[in-house]
């Protein structure tokens, strides 16, 4: 069983990743999958959250995954949400400049 641990509490989840994200910048990503309300799932993932995965083999931090993308409510009570990684530029950006490479 797949979880997602954040603000100190675990949901079950399904999580896909991309290596390169073609629909977002060519960007690694993660789809979490959750039960749960647009505002419920709205909140607890934004830019910067801290989160990680949960499975029998351990905790997985993936909170280099903190670039909030597409939040999408489904007809079955659940809802995805894309977090990504910053890509090269961004992080180039970010390290003149300051802040997440916005």
């Amino acid at each position: 069983m797949t979880k997602v641990k954040i603000n100190g509490a675990e949901y079950e989840a399904t999580i896909d990743g991309l290596m390169h994200d073609p629909d977002w910048d060519g960007r690694e990503s993660k789809a979490i999958t959750l039960s749960g309300e647009f505002a419920q799932v709205n909140r607890m993932f934004s830019d910067g959250a801290v989160w990680s995965i949960l499975d029998d083999q351990g905790e997985y931090d993936n909170s280099a995954f903190s670039l909030r993308g597409d939040l999408t409510v489904h007809t079955d009570g659940t809802c995805t949400v894309k977090m990504g990684k910053l890509t090269d530029l961004e992080d180039a950006y970010a390290l003149l400049y300051g802040g997440n490479g916005k």
